[in-house]
């Protein structure tokens, strides 16, 4: 192979792998939305078993809704349609939580939140109502469920920050929950502004997320974040994850303008799914499904499951990459095509090149002279800095003791690269792809990404070297047949070795053709056979060579030697079939093993996301997978070295 057509391989093939890694990891996580959606099962009304209403909260992808998939205990159920909730005759009732605490007075953060609740208060739809209460050191009830903006406006006026004020964030929820009593007809939302943490509260975080539980509402939290590190997120958290809903961080007056725009577009995305149960009795399971998200609910048949409170609430991941890719779903597709057509030209480079390379360069001494203007490819690395680094790769490497290592790794997969830039461009690549998971995705699976690039062109070397040295030992005895037979017919050693490098298949042929070209240039032909040998990785090949040398020193019949060192690794081969028959049930054993786990874990997380996502969404979980793949591979190597014999 020419070292330009080498390196342009090696060049599309990294460019290939980090763009794929780039395609599937940024283009799945973002491919089927351009924004995180939340998604909630509010209610089952299943009083009518031929048209059990199922009420879900959606502010996602409008087509992903209309292709919500149910199922009851299993079995696929037929959604018969899905509409808004204001098409029915329920309406949404929110009460409105403010922080009055002495903190909220500064940066205009009060009067922002006002502006934002008023501006709400006057798009209410008709039928929906508002409360409003406040909480200080405690908690006020300021206006009751009203669906007049004045009455709300009238009562946000009276409102103002209390200096010396603490924070009763629970009582106030408790207080806020209470007011859903008085209107059972109506859809509970609470929306919460708080700057502050508990700290006066005769109830505790378990009360009131029990409170609000209880109620049936969802909670949307704007957590105001003008003073760093004063809101206690985790406890906000906690209560959303139990009951469903949203939470929204503002620090500036436009960013607390926006974050009531989002909680509002979020509340009013409420739809009613109709569909005919085949259950008439008992407790019924109910799945869930819209754009790969999963929520598991339960209900008896003839009754009602209301609020969020025993939902499952699927969080999406978190949306990789900048914003104009998640805003362009195609382009994943696009830069996938491009990686591919990358990798496609890196496999014709390296596979369409076989006649070039080292035959090209020693052509003048084989096959004539190149033709004009071949052998005269730029060098991969060709501004001064990437030569410069190249350079450094190289010394470090060879201080080591390892670049002889990948340069003979490389001649024996027959992949003619130099050895300092594929180390340069390997390493570059593991950087890279390890600093994308790491950033992207999470810390675990930044590091798994790393060490699968990092194992994976070492593996792929690895096997191109093993599947080439494994063709050139089984040719190996047809090869000293063939010797012999020259021999016997009057050719000199020398003349056999060409004669047959014509007529065997690559690699052998290959190898003895530059073992031909190496003489030619003067080196004798004893230690181009051993170099043959060295390269390959070939033990049986050495004591071919091996007699060879002896006989030319001690005299003998060459061709009657060649024949019996054949019929020797012949009998060799025979039992090397017979070991690897007899070792097949611990190879099997072995791969079972070794797959079952990731088959079991793969099809338990087809099946069952909900019960499997902590494996992989928790940093336990994370950390527990990460030791058992450890383990896993441990053991497997343990028991292949366990099940190989060397013959």
């Amino acid at each position: 192979m020419r070292r330009g057509h080498g390196r342009r391989a090696v060049l599309a093939a990294v460019a290939s792998s980090v763009l794929a890694i780039f395609a599937l990891v940024g283009g799945s996580a973002v491919g089927a939305q351009s924004k995180d959606s939340t998604f909630i099962v509010r209610e089952i009304d299943g009083t009518d078993q031929k048209a059990v209403e199922l009420t879900v909260l959606w502010d996602g992808d409008s087509k992903a809704l209309q292709e919500m998939t149910v199922r009851e205990n299993g079995a696929a159920v037929k959604v018969d349609g899905v509409v808004g909730l204001r098409q029915t005759d329920r309406r949404l009732g929110t009460v409105v939580l403010v922080d009055l605490s002495g903190s909220m007075a500064d940066d205009g953060t009060l009067t922002a939140v006002k502006a934002a609740i008023t501006k709400m208060a006057e798009s209410l739809p008709e039928g929906d109502q508002m409360a409003l209460v406040s909480f200080g050191s405690d908690a006020e009830v300021e206006s009751a469920f009203t669906s007049s903006p004045d009455q709300i406006k009238t009562a946000l006026d009276g409102m103002a920050a209390r200096p010396e004020a603490r924070t009763a964030l629970y009582d106030g929820i408790r207080k806020a929950t209470s007011l859903f009593e008085s209107r059972p007809g109506l859809q509970p939302n609470l929306l919460l502004a708080t700057d502050g943490t508990d700290d006066v509260s005769s109830t505790d975080l378990a009360g009131a997320r029990a409170s609000v539980s209880s109620s049936g509402a969802a909670l949307f939290a704007v957590e105001l974040t003008h003073k760093e590190g004063e809101v206690d997120s985790d406890a906000i958290a906690s209560i959303v994850d139990r009951v469903g809903g949203a939470s929204f961080q503002a620090g500036t007056a436009p960013e607390i303008a926006k974050a009531f725009t989002q909680v509002d577009e979020t509340m009013n995305a409420q739809f009613v799914a109709t569909y005919a149960s085949k259950v008439d009795q008992g407790a019924v399971d109910v799945e869930v499904t819209i754009a790969s998200q999963t929520i598991k609910r339960n209900y008896v048949a003839g009754g009602k499951a209301e609020g969020a409170g025993a939902t499952q609430v699927v969080t999406p991941k978190k949306a990789f990459g900048p914003s104009w890719l998640r805003s362009t779903p195609l382009l994943p597709v696009l830069v996938m095509g491009i990686a591919i057509g990358l990798g496609v030209y890196a496999v014709v480079q390296l596979a369409g090149s076989s006649n070039t390379g080292l035959s090209a360069v020693l052509s003048p001494y084989t096959e004539g002279a190149p033709a004009e203007g071949e052998g005269d490819e730029q060098s991969l690395a060709q501004t001064a800095f990437l030569q410069r680094a190249v350079e450094m790769t190289e010394d470090f490497a060879e201080k080591q003791g390892f670049l002889e290592k990948v340069s003979s790794l490389l001649e024996r997969a027959d992949l003619p690269l130099r050895a300092a830039e594929a180390l340069f461009f390997y390493v570059i690549m593991v950087l890279l792809v390890t600093v994308m998971g790491l950033f992207g995705i999470s810390l675990v699976a930044g590091l798994v990404l790393g060490v699968l690039a990092a194992l994976l062109p070492i593996a792929v070397v690895s096997f191109i070297a093993g599947r080439r040295a494994k063709a050139f030992v089984g040719q190996l005895p047809d090869t000293l047949q063939l010797l012999s037979g020259s021999l016997r017919a009057g050719y000199s050693l020398m003349q056999g070795v060409e004669a047959v490098s014509q007529e065997v298949d690559e690699p052998m042929g290959k190898e003895l053709r530059r073992v031909v070209t190496e003489a030619r240039l003067g080196r004798e032909l004893e230690e181009s056979l051993d170099g043959v040998a060295e390269r390959m990785s070939s033990p049986d090949f050495a004591w071919a060579v091996m007699a060879i040398r002896i006989q030319r020193e001690v005299g003998g019949n060459l061709a009657e030697l060649l024949m019996t060192v054949s019929e020797t690794m012949v009998q060799r081969d025979r039992l090397r079939r017979d070991v690897n028959a007899l070792t097949a049930e611990g190879r099997m054993s072995a791969i079972i093993l070794a797959l079952l786990p990731i088959g079991l874990g793969l099809f338990m997380w087809a099946s069952n996301p909900v019960y499997m996502s902590p494996l992989g969404n928790t940093g336990i979980g994370q950390a527990m997978l990460g030791i058992a793949t450890v383990a896993a591979i441990i053991g497997f190597i343990w028991m292949k070295k366990t099940i190989t014999i060397e013959i």
